[in-house]
């Protein structure tokens, strides 16, 4: 388990976030599931919005031991700038107040200690699967999108209506490079929280969502068709971790890059 020092290397891993406000990081309760799942752990809440805009988890588990007002700012913030993604809250006080502070965030779960082990991983395992369901149908979406955009009549022709049509353009030309939020968000003229909102509403998926499934297409586009070692392949669409991009493009078609190329290949 790697430390808020190393936090852009932990989440190439991840599965989920997992914000570990208490005082005594050894009562933590990520301690009895950390084996069984790929966790990025985070000590401070200043590192949660950099760990989400890096690979967008799958969902985010803050663990509280008594709730604090800067707290509850924090997790409305993080609630409007990613309305899409789950938030679970372990506390370990109950009382009217935390349930009210949790419905007024609309959390996806709100977990009172003592909490089963049991309880925790039916509840870690069902917000995964739900969020999983959720990509799927996210890759499908863009993948409908990936085709239109691959027709040379309709290559590079956005909706002139869709304020985020620039970063659409701006992804075609730039996704084998680093995507920054707030370059894209510039070319729209938005800021960077107005242009998540902005984008999913417009696009019902993240930006975040929209330009990993982008990358995951073309990807496969280039196993397909393409003679490319799998490492090449994965910089090739903006991929520096040859692990991470492994991981991500198993998780989102069901199988290995290089098995997937193997199965493509026409038998000679």
């Amino acid at each position: 388990m790697n430390d808020t020092a190393t936090l852009e290397r932990a989440c190439c891993a991840r599965e989920f976030l997992w914000a570990d406000l208490m005082p005594d990081p050894g009562a933590s309760m990520l301690n009895a599931v950390r084996d069984a799942y790929e966790v990025c752990r985070v000590r401070e809440l200043h590192d949660v919005s950099s760990a989400i805009r890096l690979h967008e988890p799958l969902f985010v588990c803050f663990e509280i031991d008594d709730p604090e007002a800067r707290v509850f700012d924090f997790l409305m913030q993080v609630r409007n700038d990613h309305p899409e993604l789950p938030v679970l809250v372990i506390t370990g006080r109950d009382s009217t107040l935390v349930a009210r502070w949790a419905m007024r965030l609309k959390v996806w779960d709100l977990l009172v200690k003592p909490v089963l082990h049991e309880e925790l991983n039916e509840t870690i395992s069902s917000t995964a699967a739900i969020t999983k369901e959720r990509d799927a149908a996210v890759m499908s979406y863009t993948l409908s999108s990936s085709v239109s955009s691959s027709d040379p009549k309709s290559r590079n022709r956005t909706d002139p209506l869709k304020r985020t049509s620039a970063a659409i353009t701006h992804l075609n030309a730039h996704f084998a490079c680093r995507i920054d939020l707030e370059s894209v968000a510039a070319v729209c003229g938005l800021s960077p929280s107005q242009f998540c909102r902005v984008f999913r509403k417009e696009h019902h998926v993240s930006f975040g969502q929209y330009v990993l499934c982008f990358r995951m297409n073309r990807a496969r586009e280039l196993l397909e068709h393409e003679n490319m070692l799998v490492k090449e392949v994965a910089y090739s669409v903006g991929f520096n971790d040859l692990s991470y991009f492994t991981r991500s493009f198993k998780r989102h078609f069901g199988v290995c890059p290089a098995a997937y190329q193997a199965a493509a290949r026409p038998v000679i």
